[in-house]
């Protein structure tokens, strides 16, 4: 997992002219890889919200029944 945190944080600093003088955008395999641990983070960030108790849903100001629709959500969206 460390080796994909550092090459995304080298993409990062690529991307951002702060590690290497190119311009270049970065491969479609690393633009892949970034949307996929966007994908999973999401995922994981709806599963907990779903699994919130209604004093913390109060605590946010969201009801049961939008947790639940965005806890319904693809992962891609």
């Amino acid at each position: 997992m460390s080796v994909i945190v550092n090459t995304l944080t080298s993409w990062k600093e690529t991307a951002s002219g702060t590690a290497a003088s190119s311009h270049r955008r970065p491969g479609w395999g690393l633009r892949f890889l970034h949307w996929c641990i966007q994908c999973s983070e999401r995922s994981q960030q709806r599963q907990a919200l779903a699994e919130l108790d209604d004093h913390f849903l109060k605590d946010i100001g969201k009801t049961r029944q939008e947790a639940m629709a965005e806890a319904a959500k693809p992962f891609w969206k």
